[in-house]
């Protein structure tokens, strides 16, 4: 059996020999069916039978016949080392890439940020860290000869089947200029089960995505940066009944898309704000509105008064625990509206769930804060100076655990 290093490379496989007639190989994602074609008729025909193995094995053996990735590459296969460097992040679950291409004789390297946390640097030859600099941009549609000005875009490379994006963010600093990659693998998506093991707190989600009122409501996620946020309310959208209701997303940027929503992306440079998209969705005919974050007067306000008008309003806001979510969105308020807003809060707000990612010995836990209001006959005492969640009446409310 002889497997050649390139198609190795690019079905990201290990040969691991033949049995009863069949080439067994250990990929690193599942051969598509195209790929088995392609891999049988290079080795006369011979079925092959795919088999699992460790993936961090199957890793190793790639960066091994790949020589090091982070070596100055030849021009004929830079282009796939440097998506093998990507595809080695993801694997190793990294939520950021971060490259310093410097200038005053130090050092260039890259990190990976795993768990929440930075990694060792990888030293880079500076050949190699201009030329994955200059690759990234030009990949991104951004332009390789700026080194001063920030700039941002995005590219997708496909493996086996899955389409995983990468937002680039590049600006220069006073010795030199720094690149920050984020990866955006679709599979990394959890499902309302997923995101607690209290069973109690299941149900509880599970009943606030029936949407069992027409009048609307307001569900906040709250919570701290990079808690996981954008991936919670993407769990509850992928559980909302959207084959009878509109929903649509506001955000920025898109991060995960889910089927069935409607995703619309910020871009400040078309004056296209949270506010000013969020007007625009109003005009469609929307059931459920998810808000990717309510940062400004404008639109903590239009979220509010969508909420008066029959909606459902779905958004994230920064803030430390469950009171504190509702003294941010209201300390956000207009003046104006202030009376209006605080009743809509106690009267239309059916949950708010803040969380925070702790560290734990293999990476990060989710940890969850939340409350559940099951019924509004009477305003909840959420402004009361001794506002206690736990103490509320008719609601479920969940501790930190």
């Amino acid at each position: 059996m002889n497997i050649s290093l390139d198609l190795q490379r690019k079905l990201q496989l290990k040969p691991l020999g033949i049995s009863h007639g069949k080439v067994r190989v250990a990929p690193l994602y599942p051969l598509t069916e195209m790929e088995c074609i392609e891999l049988s008729t290079s080795l006369n025909g011979l079925p092959i039978l795919e088999e699992p193995v460790d993936r961090a094995e199957v890793l190793m053996h790639l960066k091994n016949i790949s020589g090091s990735i982070f070596t100055s590459a030849s021009a004929d296969d830079f282009a796939a080392k440097f998506s093998s460097i990507l595809f080695e992040s993801i694997e190793l679950n990294a939520s950021d890439l971060h490259v310093r291409l410097l200038t005053n004789g130090e050092p260039c390297h890259l990190r990976r940020r795993v768990h929440g946390y930075l990694q060792v640097p990888i030293a880079l030859e500076p050949a190699t860290a201009r030329r994955f600099v200059t690759w990234a941009k030009q990949k991104s549609g951004l332009d390789s000869s700026e080194h001063v000005h920030p700039q941002e875009g995005r590219f997708s490379l496909v493996t086996h089947g899955t389409t995983i994006e990468f937002r680039v963010s590049c600006s220069g600093q006073t010795d030199g200029e720094t690149m920050v990659i984020r990866l955006l693998d679709p599979r990394r998506k959890l499902s309302l089960k997923a995101l607690s093991s209290n069973e109690a707190l299941g149900r509880c989600l599970e009943n606030l995505v029936q949407l069992n009122t027409k009048q609307g409501g307001l569900v906040l996620v709250s919570g701290p940066t990079g808690a996981g946020k954008t991936t919670t309310l993407a769990a509850l959208a992928a559980a909302l009944p959207l084959d009878r209701l509109k929903a649509v997303a506001i955000e920025d940027p898109v991060e995960i898309r889910t089927e069935g929503v409607d995703h619309l992306e910020v871009d400040s440079e078309q004056n296209l704000g949270f506010a000013r998209l969020l007007r625009a969705v109003l005009r469609q005919d929307p059931d459920i509105i998810i808000i990717g974050e309510i940062r400004d007067p404008e639109t903590a306000e239009i979220a509010l008064r969508a909420v008066e008008t029959g909606h459902w309003v779905m958004a994230s806001v920064h803030a430390g625990s469950v009171l504190e979510t509702i003294y941010r969105l209201t300390s956000l308020l207009p003046a104006s509206y202030q009376e209006l807003g605080r009743l809509t809060l106690q009267t239309r707000l059916y949950a708010v769930i803040n969380q925070q990612l702790l560290p734990i010995t293999n990476g990060r836990q989710l940890s969850m804060e939340a409350i559940f209001v099951e019924s509004h006959a009477s305003p909840l005492p959420w402004f009361e100076p001794a506002a206690k969640p736990a103490e509320f009446p008719a609601c479920r409310y969940f501790p930190r655990a």
